[in-house]
């Protein structure tokens, strides 16, 4: 009889620390879609496998003097093994910093999502495009952001 109730305690156990686990994985995302001149917010990303991507434009370009960086913040959480690849023409663009900025996390939950925060420098006088992929972990895109960019 012990050992089955020392099994019975292990499998409870388990059972509770996967909860906890999975309850640390899930948290709100909150629609932060705010915009300056220099930075613009993405909405919400979407963190599940889909078979065709999601593709949005945003409408007024970015606009950035040559030599001059600008950033682009996007919703992001590395923890789910997703993450945004940028692709740009590296004639007209360079991509100075990524940084990621987890949301506030009081209670130290795992899995909170936060921001990738990319900072771009103009190099060529021109208009550009910024298309982000947001790669799953098994690499396939599921989501696809453009930026218009004129550099003066």
């Amino acid at each position: 009889m012990g050992r089955g109730r020392a099994f019975a305690v292990c499998l409870t156990t388990a059972l509770l620390m996967l909860t906890v686990v999975l309850a640390g994985c899930t948290s709100s995302v909150n629609n932060n879609n705010t915009s300056t001149l220099s930075t613009r917010t993405s909405e919400n990303v979407s963190m599940t496998t889909t078979t065709n991507a999601t593709k949005k434009t945003h409408g007024e370009p970015l606009t950035a003097g040559q030599g001059q960086n600008f950033t682009i913040t996007l919703r992001s959480n590395p923890s789910t093994g997703y993450h945004w690849e940028p692709h740009f023409d590296s004639a007209a663009l360079s991509l100075t910093d990524s940084v990621y900025a987890g949301d506030p996390n009081p209670h130290n939950l795992v899995g909170v999502p936060g921001f990738q925060v990319f900072t771009f420098q103009g190099l060529a006088k021109g208009t550009t495009t910024i298309t982000f992929n947001n790669v799953s972990p098994s690499q396939s895109v599921t989501e696809q952001t453009l930026y218009k960019v004129a550099v003066t």
